[in-house]
């Protein structure tokens, strides 16, 4: 191959030289020269042929026939720009679209763990009527491991932020608290150094595990991490090992960064009834089935929980019994929350996909039709059927490799994009997604089949035409037909059909997420800046805690740039809550639930930080302080439930505690307020002086607001200088403003609404393609009788009136057959909507026109080009 030009020539001198041999035999024999020369030429043979024979037996011929077709290919594209870019936009949106999508849902949904046969794993949980409610606390799970025999392994987990000092540095990482055979269960090995074992139960000093992830980002993968210590305040522990990378726990989207051994927290975690585990993870053995373990498991918690001091309507309701649900994929937590907007994403971008599909489709028919006669020249010349179907293959082929490249950097993208958005909040969602290759490599096998076969029909019809007639018919005869303009036309109203679907779906989702921002929050949800005040573990200097926490308000409130500020335990839409039973004087509960009220601390000035309105009574002040009388304030919520006509100014809320109550007295009642999620009804609230505490508290949240508008994060700066020095051991964290917060807690509505409408507006952009590619392409083969007809009188708006009509046509038959599946689509999504009928007729209203904007704007330039062709010139050259 390398030598190609050189081994040509010797041939060719070959060639020469046996001609020349055998001349001189001829003249040797009494012939002339020019007849002897003539004559061994004749006896030679052809040699073209000769030529071509040493030719294909010296190369690969398929591949020197593969690098034609290619350059056949890149000029036939070349030539094409408008069809070949609106192919490779096509295939790119399509392709990419899906890889994106679906890689989010396998990485929530599908990926089983990576451990040891996860088919094995499950989790042991506590339900009632209210349904799941999590596993039981430690003594019910030591219960659990020590009494059951259908299980080779048993751990138990709890996972929660923790506050960690190393090299000097105060930080604060996710940790979990886990038994010691919790790696044994899964099965893991480690990256580096060991995990923990049962010998390290009793070992002093405690040891800790980190993840490969927090390995590689706080210690820069240094191997000589192992021995390294770790501080939480009272307790210094030794990095012994490090987890796979792998493996970020058992929670999806949730790393852990740091496992210590249960052991740490003593015998008040042990043997706390009340302490609740975040998950007890268990391995069948070979033989037991899962309802066999559950059997056995739920037995032994019956007989635990019947001994516990909880109340008999909780347990009905909540830890009635014990279930083994399968743990091969993880918690459920991310998939309960997003497995619905997840799936109907997928169906989406599987509607995407179907209009990529026929878009390509369509494109590719009307470039076949319109090369009618070539295929007909070609045929006649002599090339082979087999050759031309080569030729049409291999330039489908270059298109879809020119598409998949932008396909996956599309792809790509919009992963990124889509995590970036789930990182955002107190809590961010960590979502290790990447591209899915085998969904990539599926979505372009699918497209390209239905590319091959759209682009081999036109030259299958090419073979089944008279050859002499067709060239002598012309461009035009040998195009259009009225099957393959149905085809056409058939393939754009099955994507305006689609388009309208999604569509419906996008301005609902729309509108839902517009209704949700609009929701009375009882609260402003501007202009505010919040950030977590930590303590260190153990903190005993320096006075109470409650002192710290007043000290750093007042030196914050004398900021310039502060114009107000407040302390509280709870803030709204932020996740966290505490709940515990009040007794009311003159209320009797049904139930315990009934009993239940939320509660949150707050310091003088919460409610008008965050501009939560007074009803009636007064607000707290600075006098309500420990030594005074124990005041507190309630929402509207619970002033009807406790106290349905009464007023309940000056009535008290007396809270059970052990060691004797707390009694608080009523002065004020404010508006509810949205808490945990903006489509929740309010919670029943007390709101309780941070002055007086039931308890202590290590960790508060300050709210700061500005005197400025839209200048919250300005304040971080001063305000983290301001708490350092007030005591430097006080760590801030979780900082975000309250309308971050808003954005965080309407993350699911943000997701469909935005990917719903972008995805509306790619069907809506590939449908204009669509139909734009068919007009351009027939009214360029039409040319000639588009010329008869004008040349006969017709005037140009008639002709541009007439290819509008059609395209009118069209587009309403695609509204019309895509209706139906619009509102069926609808009706399967309504539970994603809030404030939105699925049967809404503005939805679909607005969705119609929409497209037929589109639709008529697209076939407007075809309309106007045809308008304008000169009957002369389209009969002389058609």
């Amino acid at each position: 191959m390398w030598f190609r030009k050189r081994r040509d020539t010797d041939f060719d001198a070959e060639i020469e030289s046996h001609i020349l041999l055998e001349a001189d035999r001829l003249v040797a024999e009494g012939m002339p020269p020019a007849e002897a020369e003539a004559a061994a030429r004749r006896s030679f043979g052809n040699v073209t042929i000769a030529r071509e024979k040493f030719f294909e037996g010296q190369r690969w011929l398929w591949f020197h026939q593969l690098g034609q077709d290619l350059r056949y290919g890149f000029r036939s594209l070349r030539k094409a720009p408008a069809f070949t870019a609106a192919a490779i936009l096509t295939i790119a949106l399509g392709v990419g679209a899906n890889t994106g999508i679906f890689s989010l849902v396998d990485a929530v949904l599908l990926r089983s763990l990576p451990v040891e046969n996860p088919q094995e794993l499950v989790f042991l949980e506590t339900a009632g009527t209210a349904g799941p409610s999590g596993p039981p606390s430690y003594p019910g799970f030591s219960r659990l491991r020590d009494e059951t025999t259908c299980f080779s392994g048993m751990a138990a987990f709890a996972s929660d932020e923790l506050r960690i000092e190393i090299d000097g540095k105060l930080e604060q990482v996710m940790g979990q608290v886990a038994s010691v055979n919790y790696f044994q269960v899964l099965g893991l090995k480690p990256r580096l150094g060991r995990l923990m074992a049962p010998e390290d139960e009793k070992m002093s000093p405690p040891i800790v595990v980190i993840s490969e992830r927090y390995w590689r980002q706080r210690f820069g993968g240094d191997p000589g991490v192992i021995g390294k210590s770790i501080s939480n305040g009272r307790r210094t522990f030794t990095i012994v090992g490090v987890t796979p990378a792998e493996f970020f726990g058992l929670q999806p989207g949730s790393p852990v960064d740091i496992t210590v051994p249960v052991n740490i927290e003593g015998d008040l975690l042990k043997n706390a009834e009340t302490l609740w585990l975040h998950g007890i993870i268990a391995r069948l053995k070979p033989d037991v089935s899962a309802v066999a373990a559950q059997a056995e498991a739920d037995r032994v918690y019956r007989s635990f929980i019947s001994d516990s001091r909880f109340p008999a309507d909780l347990i009905a309701k909540h830890w009635h019994h014990l279930q083994v649900e399968p743990a091969a994929k993880g918690m459920d937590g991310l998939r309960r929350r997003f497995s619905e907007p997840l799936y109907a994403l997928m169906g989406i971008v599987g509607l995407v996909q179907l209009l990529a599909i026929a878009n390509v489709a369509n494109l590719l028919l009307a470039r076949g039709i319109s090369r009618g006669r070539e295929f007909a020249i070609r045929l006649a010349a002599g090339a082979g059927r087999a050759r031309i179907v080569r030729q049409l293959m291999t330039e489908t082929l270059l298109l879809f490799c020119l598409g998949a490249v932008p396909g996956v950097l599309l792809a790509g993208w919009g992963v990124g994009l889509v995590e970036n958005l789930f990182r955002q909040g107190r809590r961010p969602i960590t979502l290790e997604a990447g591209l899915n290759w085998r969904v990539l490599a599926f979505a372009l096998a699918v497209t390209l089949l239905a590319g091959l076969i759209s682009s081999l029909v036109p030259a299958w019809r090419a073979f089944r035409t008279d050859l002499e007639q067709a060239i002598k018919e012309g461009q035009e005869r040998v195009s259009e037909s009225r099957g393959s303009a149905m085809m056409a036309h058939g393939l754009v109203a099955f994507q305006v059909g689609l388009s309208l679907v999604l569509l419906v779906g996008a301005i609902a989702f729309v509108k839902t997420l517009a209704t949700l921002r609009n929701v009375d929050l009882g609260f402003r949800s501007q202009e505010a800046l919040t950030m977590s005040l930590r303590l260190p573990e153990g903190y005993v200097q320096a006075g109470p805690p409650i002192a710290i926490w007043n000290q750093a308000l007042e030196s914050v409130r004398e900021l310039p740039e502060v114009r107000a500020a407040a302390l509280s335990i709870l803030t709204p839409l932020s996740g966290r809550d505490r709940a515990g039973r009040v007794r009311v004087r003159g209320y009797e509960p049904a139930t315990t639930e009934d009993a239940t009220i939320h509660t949150n601390h707050v310091s003088e000035g919460y409610f008008e930080v965050l501009g939560i309105p007074l009803l009636r009574g007064r607000l707290l002040t600075r006098q309500d302080a420990e030594g005074a009388a124990r005041v507190a304030l309630i929402n509207e919520s619970a002033a009807r439930k406790f106290f349905a006509d009464r007023d309940p100014i000056g009535e008290s809320l007396e809270f059970p505690r052990p060691g004797g109550n707390s009694t608080y007295r009523i002065i004020g009642v404010v508006q509810d307020t949205k808490h945990r999620d903006l489509r929740e009804s309010s919670k029943r609230f007390a709101f309780l002086p941070l002055r007086q505490p039931r308890d202590v508290e290590q960790r508060v949240t300050l709210i700061v607001a500005p005197r400025a508008p839209n200048q919250e994060m300005k304040l971080l700066h001063p305000v983290r200088n301001l708490i350092a020095r007030v005591n430097p051991g006080i760590l801030i964290s979780d900082v975000i403003t309250i309308r971050s917060q808003l954005d965080v807690t309407l993350l699911t509505e943000r997701l469909l609404s935005g990917l719903s409408s972008a995805f509306g507006i790619l069907a809506t952009i590939l449908a204009s393609i669509g139909l734009y590619g068919v007009l351009s392409y027939r009214i360029g083969r039409r040319r000639q009788s588009i010329g008869i007809q004008m040349a006969l009188g017709a005037s140009p708006s008639y002709v541009a009136l007439r290819v509008l009509r059609q395209s009118a046509l069209v587009i309403i038959t695609g509204l019309i057959a895509g209706l139906p599946f619009a509102i069926l689509a609808a009706r399967m999504a309504d539970t994603m909507f809030w404030g939105v009928k699925a049967g809404d007729p503005v939805i679909y209203i607005a969705s119609a026109a929409l497209l037929s904007f589109v639709g008529i704007a697209s076939a407007y330039l075809p309309a106007r080009r045809a308008a304008a062709v000169d009957p002369a010139r389209a009969l002389r050259h058609g």
